[in-house]
């Protein structure tokens, strides 16, 4: 587009996002209406609804991002209705409009692909402020606990040092019953400590941001919060490759990888094995999901990445997981493989550049 019409249309959806009234979608109307006259595709206009979602969705804050992409859409569907009504006038006659047409349908899958990474990252910026606002609030009392037992263990054993063998009988019994009891609360802490961390490691606050990670704690803290889900029927294996620590997305990587996991134990109807493998492979990094379950039909392979599309029954899968995960590792600049296991179940991996343009 010209810079003039790209100035405008600035300026335009920034007055729309301030007044949100009928004028404000007027004037996208009459710029959707400029672009149709210059001769202008739908998607040199889709060029300008990234620009925008770059610099007024992502620098907002998470709770205000779900009203701005609501009215950045609202405006960027009303600049686009002058070719809607061109399209339905010549369809049938003009082999052009007809190209055009096909590009406002991949810009609508485009949307839709915005769309759903715009809620996921939305739904991780929540998930992580909760966390981070539960784990400090756990960490300051819990650090009492764990400083208090310390110092009651401490003192139990000052005092069967001192009385040595004073203590006998019923009293001594009592003495290694709570010096075993404040050792059990300790360990009992030390596990709720560690539950914390996993929590804080599994939902970063870094969603717009690349960040150094360690592959292994990512994972670890995916198999933390799936760990109830194992029961005693799944057993689970882990293969840490090199590099372990790389740059990516994290809390989206930790959601994905968490996508295929949960996907990996629907799959077991009984019992089975989820593997997952990490490490580079040539220039890639590859993070792999194997699983022993009933495996992915042939003729669903394709479709199963499409959003809403599920093979689980009504009310137990929205259809979101794998397509959520295509786009992170699209994000990443790679791609989602599925794959048949021999011997059934299916390898899902998540394969992106160790060192993207």
């Amino acid at each position: 587009m010209s810079d003039s019409l790209d100035s405008d249309y600035l300026a335009a959806l920034s007055h729309h996002l301030e007044e949100q009234t009928e004028g404000s979608l007027s004037r996208a109307y009459e710029l959707g209406r400029q672009a149709l006259a210059a001769e202008l595709g739908v998607l040199d206009t889709l060029s300008l609804y990234e620009a925008a979602f770059r610099h007024l969705v992502l620098p907002a804050p998470a709770a205000d991002q779900p009203r701005i992409v609501g009215e950045l859409l609202n405006f960027f569907r009303e600049m686009l209705s002058p070719f809607e009504m061109a399209f339905r006038g010549y369809r049938e006659a003009n082999r052009e409009l007809l190209r055009v047409n096909e590009e406002l349908l991949a810009a609508n899958t485009e949307l839709q692909s915005k769309q759903l990474q715009l809620v996921q990252s939305a739904k991780m910026a929540s998930l992580g402020e909760l966390v981070a606002g539960i784990a400090h609030e756990i960490n300051n009392p819990l650090a009492f606990v764990l400083s208090h037992l310390a110092t009651v263990s401490r003192t139990l054993s000052r005092v069967e040092t001192e009385l040595g063998a004073a203590v006998s009988g019923s009293a001594k019994e009592a003495l290694e019953r709570a010096q075993n009891r404040v050792q059990e609360s300790e360990a009992g802490a030390e596990r709720i400590r560690n539950l914390v961390l996993k929590l804080r490691t599994f939902s970063r606050l870094d969603e717009g941001e690349k960040k150094t990670v360690s592959i292994r704690e990512s994972v670890q803290s995916v198999l933390t919060i799936l760990e109830h889900r194992f029961q005693e029927r799944i057993e689970v294996e882990t293969s840490f490759g090199e590099p372990d620590v790389i740059d990516c997305y994290s809390s989206l990587l930790n959601q994905a990888v968490m996508n295929l996991v949960a996907n990996a134990v629907d799959a077991i109807a009984e019992r089975g094995t989820v593997t997952i493998a990490t490490g580079a492979v040539g220039r890639d990094y590859v993070i792999a999901v194997t699983d022993t379950g009933h495996g992915i039909p042939p003729d669903l392979k394709e479709r199963v990445l499409e959003p809403f599309f599920t093979t689980k029954p009504i009310g137990q899968g929205t259809g979101l997981g794998l397509s959520i995960t295509h786009s992170i590792a699209q994000r990443h600049g790679g791609t989602l493989e599925l794959e048949p296991r021999v011997g059934g179940g299916t390898v899902a991996s998540i394969r992106f550049p160790l060192d993207p343009p």
